[in-house]
């Protein structure tokens, strides 16, 4: 049983504004595995990490996520697979 991480980083800076999407690729990743997705932004101090079952993610390519930033305060919508830890 193994942690995998992946690591993501919200650009808005080389991205246009209506580009709110993302993904985390899960290549070699099995069933026993966990998945940790760090999420962070350039610029804000943002950071936040997800946990993942890795029977969950298995028959997936990919998760992808949405970033919802209103100046205030950023949100991370997942639109596949939910994390363990919300």
């Amino acid at each position: 049983m193994a942690e995998i991480i992946r690591n993501r980083t919200i650009r808005p800076s080389t991205r246009q504004e209506t580009s709110v999407n993302y993904r985390v690729h899960l290549d070699g990743i099995s069933s026993f595995d966990t998945l940790i997705v760090n999420i962070k932004h350039e610029s804000k101090p943002f950071a936040k990490s997800f946990t993942f079952k890795g029977t969950e993610v298995l028959k997936k390519k990919s998760l992808g996520f949405r970033v919802f930033d209103d100046g205030k305060q950023i949100i991370i919508n997942w639109t596949s697979t939910q994390p363990t830890n919300g």
